[in-house]
């Protein structure tokens, strides 16, 4: 099969790799369509310490099942050729945090194409338990969106933000843009957003989003003239700079949510005695639980949440050049990879 592997620091090879073999209870899954991740850019330039050279990244992905490993029963195995998408977040399912239902944060967890080869490939193997099909539903590529989508919906379940209330997002990359759509459908009446590159703001405004200052100052000054001079009752920070951090605390009125999402800087100094003295929560969301990525599948199949970013799709071929322009700062919503030859 080829497949994309990181060669270097900063570079890829487009090369011939042995197709998988599915093992005990696994599905081989011939890739269609693989998106890349924001998280793998660091990984790309050697300094998110997950993602090393020799590695195939890629972990959103939509494809057709292509063989079958042995101990999945006949009655649960889907027909060669089905639609499907599939988790890519593996946990070990025993320990106290999974039993607890926090499966997103297992100590064991493993990420494919970051612990394991990844989807920019013509095929990947993954556990049956995994995979969800998505042939019966409207949209079944909509589901190279589930893994980012799920995300969203897990961070907005974070927080206490409800039908009819208002909620600012900072940064319209696509977690953000994401998030937004997870806020209306979820039935929230204020949606403001923050973005520096001008090339996202119309994606973010598709939501019924109202852009505001991305100038800290001028950004609490603006919600607060919106909200009857209280700040907004939930805030998502959906890029994670010291910068963004501080001003998502600042937005929120007191009693309300922030939610701290993205992952650009490893620390950040908050206000802590004005957040005290407000009671503003805040709570941190990382990945999701196996259920909150059915449902993303689900709602993107159903056409009841929609990825409103710029989709390009290219081939595996042109990753390198793809992972470079996003690096640059390309306004694209998401770049979707396409193996030319699933499988060999």
């Amino acid at each position: 099969m080829e497949a994309l592997v990181l060669s270097d620091v900063g570079h890829f090879d487009l090369v011939i790799l042995d197709d998988p073999v599915p093992g005990l209870g696994e599905v081989r899954i011939a890739v269609t369509e693989s998106g890349i991740c924001g998280s793998e850019l660091g990984g790309f330039l050697g300094t998110d310490g997950l993602r090393k050279p020799g590695l195939v990244f890629g972990h959103e992905f939509v494809g057709v099942v292509d063989a079958y490993g042995p101990g999945v029963p006949v009655e649960q195995q889907l027909p060669l050729g089905a639609s499907v998408t599939a988790n890519p977040l593996r946990s070990c399912g025993v320990c106290p945090i999974c039993v607890a239902g926090h499966e997103n944060v297992c100590p064991q967890r493993k990420l494919l194409g970051g612990h394991v080869h990844g989807s920019n490939a013509g095929l990947i193997v993954v556990p049956a338990n995994a995979v969800h099909r998505v042939d019966h539903l409207p949209d079944p590529s909509s589901s190279v969106f589930a893994e980012p989508t799920a995300c969203a919906l897990r961070a907005v379940g974070r927080t206490r933000i409800s039908a009819g209330g208002s909620a600012l997002v900072i940064g319209a990359g696509p977690i953000g843009l994401l998030l937004l759509e997870v806020l209306r459908f979820r039935g929230v009446e204020q949606l403001f957003f923050t973005e520096r590159v001008e090339g996202r703001v119309a994606a973010a405004e598709a939501s019924g989003a109202t852009r505001l200052s991305d100038d800290p100052e001028s950004l609490v000054r603006q919600i607060k003239e919106l909200t009857r001079g209280l700040g907004a009752d939930a805030v998502f920070d959906a890029v994670g700079s010291a910068d963004t951090r501080t001003s998502a605390t600042l937005a929120a009125r007191p009693g309300g949510d922030v939610c701290f999402v993205g992952l650009h800087s490893a620390d950040g100094m908050l206000p802590l005695r004005d957040l005290i003295r407000r009671e503003v929560a805040c709570t941190t969301s990382f990945a999701y639980r196996p259920d909150e990525f059915g449902q993303a599948v689900e709602l993107l199949g159903r056409g009841e949440l929609v990825f409103r970013g710029e989709v390009v799709r290219a081939g595996l071929a042109d990753g390198q050049h793809w992972y470079e322009q996003l690096i640059k700062g390309h306004p694209a919503g998401k770049v979707v990879l396409q193996p030319s030859n699933p499988g060999t």
